[in-house]
């Protein structure tokens, strides 16, 4: 039976390989072009990566374009990997990019969701992330481990022996688990070292690219010092001002004749001169587009000239896990968190270290001395080296340079080598070394808020501009009174009109509530009582048409904790997805009846212990 079925799982391995050939090397959407040469690629050992994965084929069965690509800015992180369009559907077949073993399963309601790895014989390894489900061997293996351990939860790795795949092997089916926005295949590749690699530097798929990148934005920002602490402010007079002229356009009725019209027209405002201060630095919005694909993908390089001159470059090559949270520093968060998107900027912090793939002079920093008009180039490049470039006529303004326009200078000054401690009677703030990536003036302030929301004061927690490389631990004094609500207290962000719980651990003796912040901002101490809530799709004794039951899962405050669901008594599998608040039971896995009467039990348990039990009746 084992040959047979062998047997069986080769021919139908074969078809699937001709197919990805056929799709591989005939479709319009591929192409054999390759600009960079292996001086322009930092960090890659191209010649072993192009040995590696020769033989990798496309792991899905439609290919329809990419949603994402290597080195896509995504705020805290670089993404590491090929994000495959399947249309917006689930289920697609996914297959073993190349020999290997199944290393690791996992299973979990955030990161990559439902994720499987595969070793290759190379030390390489692929991911398959957000799948809907595996194929049925590691399905029915993963099922049967949570029924036995009762935990829906699952790490799981695997010796060689266990499970070896063939090329082309079915492994899964796309979904959208996980931290998804959308259903796609998420497939990523790592080397020996665990560092993620760019499959389109080694063109293994040889994806056709004839789109150059597109220029959204620039933005000249002042920047001065005051020691070694650096600070910004906004010039006026930007690139993002939008300039209209009139000016007679040619058009044709619908019997074909033409006639002259007066227009207004859109003009680039880079035809303007740009008044800058003495210092400054460029911040880029750029993205990149590709046939076949509708996301705004990933920029390779961007570039500042100054009168020709170089004065920043980034090159992304291969970035691995280590240095990607260094992103924080390469992006102006001031211009992010005012304008929702991801600016690329000049300035080179000296925390940085992702700075074997910058070239800087100056740091980034622009000076200007004289009242002649100087030129600014912006270009960037896309991963086949197809460039576009904005000019910049830039001309010195005095009254920037003011001390009218600089920030008064108040705070205590925190070294970015060094760790950092502020103390006073009702807070204590510890930031550890490498946490800065620049040197700053630091303050906290108790401001006015009204407490309707059940929490106590606000504090103004740092510059929310400046962000954090590593968490910072915050002290809080407790100024509540009744002590039999201590155990229900947490740390809360507040986020304009919502509070978002960072948690902390209680100290009695001392009234004092410690948690760890990712960023600076505005904290709070919030009371947590509320339970989680629990809400059916369907009205007692009803009877279910489908094969998966579907409950909407919320808490208010500290986040769901654990959960549990029963079935006339016994545990069953509750797939949690948290970005939808789901809680979704497969009762083909439940070990059930058809065609009886069954009770469902829901118990769900926040993180200051707030427990909910809700029952329903159902016939399945």
């Amino acid at each position: 039976m084992c040959k047979k079925l062998f047997s069986i799982n080769y021919k139908w391995r074969a078809f699937i390989l001709l197919d990805l050939f056929f799709i591989t090397f005939s479709s319009p959407l591929f192409s054999q072009t390759n600009k960079w040469s292996k001086e322009q690629m930092p960090n890659v050992d191209i010649e072993k990566q192009i040995e590696a994965t020769k033989n990798f084929i496309i792991p899905i069965e439609f290919y329809n374009g990419f949603s994402g690509t290597y080195g896509e800015l995504r705020g805290n992180h670089f993404h590491c990997g090929l994000d495959m369009r399947t249309g917006g559907v689930e289920g697609k077949k996914i297959f073993a990019a190349d020999d290997g073993y199944v290393c690791r399963i996992t299973v979990t309601p955030s990161g990559f969701g439902n994720m499987i790895m595969i070793a290759h014989p190379s030390g390489y390894k692929t991911i398959y992330g957000h799948v809907q489900r595996f194929a049925p061997k590691y399905q029915n293996y993963i099922r049967e481990k949570q029924y036995k351990e009762e935990s829906w939860y699952q790490e799981v790795n695997f010796n060689p022996d266990d499970f070896p795949v063939k090329r082309g092997e079915l492994i899964a089916y796309s979904g959208n688990t996980g931290s998804s926005g959308g259903p796609h295949l998420h497939f990523e590749v790592r080397d020996q070292d665990g560092v993620p690699v760019n499959l389109q530097l080694s063109n293994t798929y040889k994806l056709k690219d004839q789109l150059k990148p597109t220029i959204r934005d620039v933005q000249f920002v002042g920047y001065y010092k005051i020691q070694d602490v650096g600070y910004t402010f906004d010039i006026k007079n930007n690139t993002s001002q939008k300039k209209y002229i009139t000016k007679k356009v040619v058009k044709k009725n619908s019997k074909g004749k033409k006639y002259t019209v007066n227009q207004k027209v859109l003009v680039d405002a880079g035809d303007n001169i740009i008044k800058v201060p003495s210092n400054f630095y460029v911040a880029i919005d750029a993205y990149d587009m590709m046939e076949g694909s509708i996301g705004k993908l990933a920029i390779y390089k961007y570039e500042v000239f100054f009168d020709e001159e170089l004065i920043f470059s980034f090159t992304a090559g291969n970035i691995p896990y280590r240095t990607g949270r260094y992103i924080a520093s390469l992006l102006d968060n001031s211009l992010r968190l005012s304008k929702g998107r991801y600016y690329v900027k000049s300035l080179v912090e000296p925390g940085n270290e992702l700075k074997d793939r910058i070239v800087s002079k100056n740091n980034g920093i622009i000076e200007i001395k004289d009242e002649n008009k100087h030129k600014v180039l912006i270009r960037v490049r896309d991963i086949r080296g197809s460039k576009v470039e904005k000019h910049f006529d830039v001309k010195l303004d005095k009254g920037l340079c003011s001390d009218n326009n600089l920030a008064t200078v108040s705070g205590e000054y925190m070294n970015w080598e060094k760790d950092n401690e502020y103390i006073n009677q009702e807070l204590k703030l510890s930031i550890p070394q490498g946490a800065l990536y620049s040197s700053i003036h630091f303050k906290a302030e108790k401001v006015l808020s009204d407490k309707s929301d059940n929490s106590t004061s606000l504090w103004r927690i740092g510059d929310k501009n400046i962000p954090l490389h590593k968490s910072a631990i915050i002290t809080l004094k407790v100024d509540i009174e009744d002590d039999k609500l201590l155990d229900k207290l947490v740390i809360a962000k507040q986020n304009k009109n919502s509070l978002s719980s960072v948690g902390g651990t209680i100290n009695k003796l001392t009234k004092t509530i410690t948690s760890e912040i990712s960023s600076f901002g505005d904290y709070k101490i919030a009371i947590d009582t509320i339970p989680p809530t629990i809400t059916f799709n369907f009205s007692n004794g009803y009877k279910l048409k489908g094969n998966t039951i579907r409950l909407t899962i919320k808490d208010n405050l500290s986040g769901i904790k654990r959960f549990r669901a029963e079935i006339d008594g016994h545990w069953v599998v509750a797939e949690y997805d948290a970005k939808t608040s789901s809680l979704i039971i497969p009762l083909n896995d439940a070990k059930i009846q058809r065609n009886k009467k069954h009770l469902l039990k829901v118990t769900l348990e926040d993180n200051r212990e707030n427990r909910v039990v809700k029952e329903r009746r159902f016939e399945w």
